[in-house]
């Protein structure tokens, strides 16, 4: 394949005049003719194409544009340092980081389905429904879709992206850490631009092809045919065939990338403007700022759907060349949003107009927008919407508001027309519920609620009234059980033995003349017998008042006993012995059995007493050294009365515990009976 450059025009046209004519005054008045000539041819030519510029007087925030696109609405979309630029035909908007994106600085722009992918010095965002999601990371330079993967090309390596993240890939050291410039994908290898070299991968994901092509500074890739066309920063194009490399050299230096355009290539250059080649990649002519723009300076070329050419720079704006023969086209409208209730549906594809939106009955207020983009006729455009068979007229308004719809299914259609061309109108389904109490099955269920209802209520009254009645019952039958106990514990408080033994003591002190002790005895026999008195009308005393009338019963009983024995009365209490409350007489008729029956046949008797608080409940221990209870029952051969006393108390502590909690078990040590141990607990119950 030969290449036909300027450089070789220029020394054909050198060469031929040199040989006619020698002077070099002459030379360079031809060279200046044949200057002036080109020239003016280039000027001819680019003046039959209709140019407009666009810059900060028709209202662009930015006069540096990196890169431009459309989308399937028609909207013109521009990268800048300022910013992403929206351009309907008639304003530019301005979206930045007051909006949502991550960076004022885009260096490109790409579009997938109703999306924007845009990449910025800062990462990555993903516009949709004017809302931004961002993506952290190094300066993305360009952005390639396949296969519903996303890849973006970084100052560091190829980066995949995820769902909620950014992936780098991992295919070779020398692309993973250098700036990639492009990416694209032939339908069978992914050919990747690097600053150092361009590199042909089988896949991106974990690769097993990896060649590298050629070592050079790679600046964008252009997939003809099968003939991959790159362009380098300064060693012109290359074309790349199965696995021959040929070299294109070009007058342009700082070569940012190559454009198709009208069939036709345009090499893009940072500085010496735009280079044209012809199919056959023979020069054709070039735009600068001495034929046809005003700077050198470019980023990017582009034309829109309408085949109009847009040029963006880096300093200038845009500039636009309108198509020589434009054809009016069915002007194309589309869904921008729609909102139910002021909230945008973001959870549906707007553009799948077979599927029917289910509303419920409360969600009858829906909004409509929709629009045509046409950049060359923004201001011819009409809409009108049908709802049903309800047609609106015409008019300039691409939006409406639907509200307080009545239950039932609708279809909604939008469509445009540019003079008398219309649209083909697009349809969107919705259903909206009925109200749920409007609803027969709501009002049956309603029905057979109530009667259920009705019925549960006059059952529950029945039985509450039942429970009622036998909880008193046995309330009564408690209280009545519970009064029989306490007449006969009172009638059993004090052993009439007990009692004659005293007082013959008492009479025998006095007979023998001992004064002193007679006193004592006396003393302490009113005390006990007062207490006794005092706590038998009470229902209940402190502990402090049991553990006292205790002593005093035990110290009679030791003075009375013609065995002597000790006793000892432990407290292991978290509250006051003065706070703590419990039925009179409860611990008496235990030691009275330990000291009868249980120490009175043995030497050195001793009794011990214990109260301890655990778990909300007070426990008490009466343990005795004596001959355990099984023999002591053995000699039993008088009256039966204790017996009787410790089985009304037995009984009174099960009423007042609800539970098992009394036990009485003799002491064995080495097989060896050592004596009883009464055990018992009840609630804890205090005065505060």
């Amino acid at each position: 394949m030969k290449f036909l450059n300027l450089n070789s025009t220029k020394v054909l046209f050198k060469n031929s005049f040199a040989s006619r004519i020698p002077n070099l005054l002459m030379q360079n008045f031809v060279y200046t003719l044949l200057y002036f000539f080109f020239y003016g041819l280039m000027s001819a030519s680019a003046q039959n194409q209709p140019l407009k510029t666009y810059n900060k007087n028709d209202g662009l925030p930015s006069l540096h544009i990196n890169d431009g696109v459309q989308d399937r609405t028609g909207y013109l979309w521009l990268a800048s340092d300022k910013g992403l630029i929206q351009y309907n035909g008639n304003s530019f908007v301005n979206y930045t980081t007051k909006n949502g994106l991550i960076s004022n600085n885009i260096n490109v722009v790409k579009t997938k389905n109703n999306a924007l992918l845009i990449g910025t010095d800062k990462g990555f965002s993903i516009k949709s429904h004017n809302v931004f999601n961002n993506f952290e990371g190094n300066s993305v330079n360009c952005i390639l879709t396949v296969n519903n993967h996303t890849f973006l090309g970084t100052d560091k390596g190829i980066v995949r992206v995820r769902e909620d993240y950014l992936s780098p890939l991992r295919t070779n050291f020398q692309i993973d850490l250098n700036k990639v410039n492009d990416i694209q994908y032939d339908g069978k290898f992914y050919w990747v631009a690097t600053n150092k070299s361009l590199w042909r991968l089988d896949k991106l994901i974990n690769p097993k092809t990896l060649d590298r092509i050629d070592v050079n500074n790679y600046t964008s890739i252009f997939i003809d045919d099968k003939t991959i066309v790159a362009s380098t920063y300064n060693n012109g194009l290359k074309f790349i065939t199965g696995k021959e490399i040929e070299t294109q050299t070009i007058t342009s230096q700082n070569i940012k990338g190559i454009k198709k355009i009208n069939n036709q290539f345009w090499v893009i250059s940072e500085d010496n403007g735009i280079e044209v080649l012809d199919a056959n990649f023979n020069f054709k002519r070039t735009i600068n700022k001495y034929n046809t723009l005003t700077t050198n300076k470019i980023s990017t070329a582009f034309q829109d759907s309408g085949k109009n050419t847009w040029i963006a720079t880096q300093d200038k704006g845009v500039y636009f060349f309108k198509n020589d023969n434009p054809t009016q086209k069915k002007p194309t409208i589309s869904f921008e949003n729609i909102e139910v209730v002021f909230k945008s549906i973001d959870s549906i594809n707007i553009n799948d107009y077979e599927k029917t939106l289910q509303l419920p009955a409360d969600k009858n207020h829906i909004s409509f927008y929709y629009k045509t983009v046409d950049i060359g006729n923004s201001n011819n455009l009409e809409y009108r919407y049908t709802l049903n068979d309800q047609v609106s007229p015409w008019s300039k308004k691409s939006s409406i508001d639907l509200a307080y719809l009545s239950p039932g299914n609708y279809s909604f259609s939008a469509q445009s027309r540019i003079g008398k061309i219309e649209s083909t109108p697009i349809e969107f389904n919705f259903f909206i519920d009925t109200p749920i109490y409007q609803k027969k099955w709501f009002i049956w269920s309603v029905i057979g609620l109530v009667i259920l209802l009705l019925g549960s209520i006059i059952w529950l009254y029945i039985r509450r009234i039942q429970a009622k009645n036998k909880e008193k019952l046995t309330k009564l039958q408690l209280e009545n059980h519970l009064l029989s106990l306490e007449q006969k514990a009172l009638q059993l408080q004090m052993n009439p033995h007990f009692i004659f033994n005293v007082l013959n003591g008492i009479k025998a002190l006095g007979n023998s003349g001992k004064s002193v002790e007679l006193n004592t005895t006396i003393s302490r026999f009113a005390t006990l017998l007062r207490g006794v008195l005092h706590n038998s009308r009470q229902e209940e005393i402190c502990l402090a008042e049991e553990i006292t009338t205790l002593k005093n019963y035990i110290e009679l009983e030791q003075q009375m006993n013609p065995k002597s024995f000790e006793y000892s009365i432990i407290t292991n209490l978290t509250i006051d012995p003065e706070e703590i409350l419990i039925p009179p007489m409860l611990i008496q008729p235990f030691v009275e059995n330990s000291i009868k029956h249980g120490i009175s046949s043995v030497e050195n008797g001793k009794v011990d007493i214990h109260f301890f608080v655990k778990n909300d409940f007070l426990h008490c221990e009466i343990t005795d050294n004596g001959i355990g209870i099984h023999q002591s029952k053995k000699l039993k051969t008088t009256s039966t009365h204790q017996s009787v006393a410790l089985k009304v108390t037995q009984e009174r502590i099960k009423s007042l515990s609800k539970k098992s909690t009394f036990q009485i078990d003799e002491i064995i040590e080495n097989e060896q009976i050592k004596g009883t141990k009464v055990a018992f607990k009840i609630p804890l119950k205090t005065d505060f």
